[in-house]
């Protein structure tokens, strides 16, 4: 029940954003500079697992190249719906580092309207696990630091859709306490 009201209030959530949206993913796939890793997950022909070819996927979120880099943070977003807990702690650290250091590209992509609802309920279900499980003491002090570092890089409006996924780490955190 609580993750319905959860997807329900992310779905509801409205972010006004200034990103690169994502193309779409046949325009990726025709590209020389977009991995072979990227390529076969997205055709299926290599699933993600608790390996170097997901992590290299996972590490292009932060490419220079702001023409592919939507694809990149899709192909994570995608990954996270079907990760087991050892690929979501795997994936975790590298998806709140990222938000935090580049919290406009994430919500572009997860507030826009490509991309499936679900995919914000489990970049702040990942985050709340890498917390859970990195951060030694107050959970909620290390919660509120990373929220503050991804306020200072992110653009004003884009505060609400931070605002959103953060709430669900936050919800997300206090159920696993209880």
């Amino acid at each position: 029940m609580f993750r319905l009201i959860v997807i329900c209030i992310l779905c509801l959530s409205v972010a006004v954003v200034d990103a690169q949206a994502l193309k779409p993913t046949a325009y990726y796939m025709g590209l020389p500079t977009v991995s072979q890793a990227a390529k076969d997950y997205h055709a299926g022909t290599v699933p993600a697992g608790d390996n170097d070819r997901t992590y290299s996927i996972a590490d292009s979120m932060s490419t220079l190249n702001n023409d592919t880099r939507p694809f990149y943070i899709f192909l994570v977003s995608k990954m996270l719906l079907t990760a087991n807990r050892q690929l979501s702690i795997g994936l975790g650290r590298t998806c709140r580092d990222f938000l935090q250091r580049n919290p406009d590209a994430v919500v572009g992509l997860l507030f826009s309207t490509s991309v499936k609802p679900a995919y914000k309920y489990q970049w702040a279900r990942v985050i709340a696990l890498d917390i859970m499980t990195a951060c030694p003491g107050d959970k909620m002090k290390c919660m509120k630091t990373s929220r503050l570092l991804a306020l200072q890089h992110c653009r004003e409006q884009n505060e609400e859709g931070l605002e959103t996924i953060y709430s669900a780490v936050r919800a997300s955190i206090r159920n696993a306490g209880r």
